[in-house]
């Protein structure tokens, strides 16, 4: 703070005698005093009230400069916050678009599903209701037709998809199938047996075949298929003969005609060209059959077979004999 110096100055004494002074001098002096010190002070208070001033107006200054910051920092966080807000909301409002669009695939697969599994079901419905029909027309088949017409129920039957049925009607069609099977096998193995006895070989292949088509018990089997494959071996079908003979041979070694079953396997081996299975055979049955008819017929087999392997150091063969059937 600058403060004037100030300079008080009466008016000037004049060099007078000294005189006693009155009580009204004596007042003027003091109020003089007083004057003066009340001027100094009027202007020592001006003085603080510029700096005053000055200190308002820079506190002012700055409170406006206060309030600029603070307004711009204001609306710089009112901007951030709406940002934040904006952002937020965007962030929810795509989370809760990817969850709508999720759930949305969700359903629709889950639509698309229910309607295969419906379209399956009607499927399943319409082939169920077909087979069905198919099946009673292959069981009519097997039971009103007349005579073998009623085997082409059961060729039917092979043909036809059960895995739609129920367990009843499978069970149904399976048990007709099976007694027309024994009924019309039954039948043809009789006929295939009177045929070979009168040496009909055609229709001894034709009744057998049908008859292991359809399935017999073991023991049948063996014999039907005795009878098929020495059908086949006198038709000189060989290849079809030996698996049936060697089922037939393998299979019952208690049969009376299994001695006869040897000697046309070995025959059948033979004509196939398997020498060593022929051999093996032959000498097989020549040991096991002491004392049977065709114990000449097992020698000359071998000796044939030997020589067929071995043409250059075989003997001249020996006249051949007929190979007969055994009774029935």
């Amino acid at each position: 703070m600058r403060e004037s110096a100030e300079f008080i100055s009466g008016p000037r004494k004049m060099s007078m005698p000294d005189q006693p002074k009155t009580d009204v001098e004596k007042e003027l002096t003091d109020l003089r005093r007083e004057i003066v010190e009340a001027r100094n002070l009027v202007i020592k208070s001006d003085n603080l009230l510029k700096n005053l001033h000055a200190e308002v107006k820079a506190v002012g200054k700055r409170h406006e400069d206060f309030q600029k910051r603070q307004w711009l920092s204001s609306a710089v966080a009112y901007v951030l916050f709406a940002v934040i807000c904006v952002g937020a909301a965007l962030m929810i409002t795509s989370a809760r678009s990817t969850s709508a669009t999720n759930e949305k695939e969700r359903l629709e697969k889950t639509v698309a599903d229910l309607t295969g599994q419906l379209e399956k079901q009607r499927a399943d419905t319409a082939a169920h209701q077909s087979v069905q029909q198919e099946a009673n027309k292959v069981y009519k088949m097997m039971t009103s037709l007349p005579g073998d017409e009623r085997l082409k129920g059961i060729d039917a039957l092979v043909k036809l998809d059960t895995s739609r049925l129920s367990n009843l009607e499978r069970q149904a069609l399976n048990d007709r199938a099976a007694v027309l099977r024994r009924e019309t096998g039954d039948a043809a193995f009789e006929q295939g047996k009177i045929a070979f006895r009168k040496n009909e070989m055609d229709s001894v292949i034709s009744n057998m075949e049908r008859f292991l088509a359809m399935n017999p018990p073991q023991d049948q089997a063996l014999d039907a298929s005795f009878y098929l494959g020495t059908a086949y071996n006198n038709t000189r079908n060989h290849e079809k003969a030996v698996p049936l003979l060697a089922r037939f041979v393998d299979g019952d070694r208690k049969s009376k005609t299994r001695d006869y079953a040897m000697l046309l396997l070995a025959h059948s081996y033979q004509e196939v060209g398997q020498y060593d299975k022929a051999l093996e055979v032959a000498r097989d049955a020549a040991g096991a059959y002491l004392n049977s008819p065709y114990q000449s017929q097992f020698r000359g087999r071998i000796a044939t077979v030997k020589r067929l392997k071995n043409p250059e150091s075989a003997a001249p063969p020996a006249p051949a004999q007929a190979t007969s059937q055994p009774g029935q």
